[in-house]
């Protein structure tokens, strides 16, 4: 009906994302951006594609993307963390989930995140100040799941 209707392509993309379909997706998410080059959560969700297909450098470029367009997203913040601590860059995994959660506090996952990225550093007692917040967060909000799975890495690092 509109051809030109970026969000449809986006919210089809994040369908065919989490049916695993990453170049489906991938393909969405080119076509929203052709439509609204200022899509910041279609770049964000094309990183996700990328990073899902291997390309950590692609999906890098797409959250550095949504970041300039939208500096208060958190998602991106998260996600590029995510791709840090791939590469080992603990230290800007950590830089990435504090700007996450100077934008979003409570933002479970990323608690979570820091706290890998945190052990991974060799700071036992940041990691488990962030499961604890994890687990309590997640507990709020019913992820009975990740409440369970924060407590474990708690228990792990005690």
């Amino acid at each position: 009906m509109n051809p030109n209707f970026a969000e449809a392509y986006n919210n089809r993309g994040l369908a065919r994302y989490r049916l695993g379909d990453n170049k489906g997706a991938l393909a969405d998410y080119n076509q929203a951006l052709r439509i609204n080059p200022n899509f910041a959560e279609a770049y964000n969700n094309r990183g996700l594609a990328r990073y899902r297909l291997g390309d950590n450098k692609g999906a890098l470029a797409d959250y550095n993307q949504a970041l300039r367009i939208n500096p208060n997203f958190a998602k991106p913040y998260l996600n590029r963390g995510v791709v840090c601590s791939d590469l080992g860059d603990n230290q800007g995994a950590v830089a990435d989930y504090n700007q996450a959660l100077r934008i979003n506090p409570n933002y479970a996952e990323a608690y979570g995140n820091r706290g890998f990225a945190r052990s991974e550093l060799g700071n036992k007692q940041g990691a488990i100040q962030d499961f604890q917040k994890a687990a309590d967060l997640f507990q709020k909000q019913g992820d009975k799941n990740n409440y369970q799975k924060a407590l474990n890495n708690v228990r792990r690092l005690r």
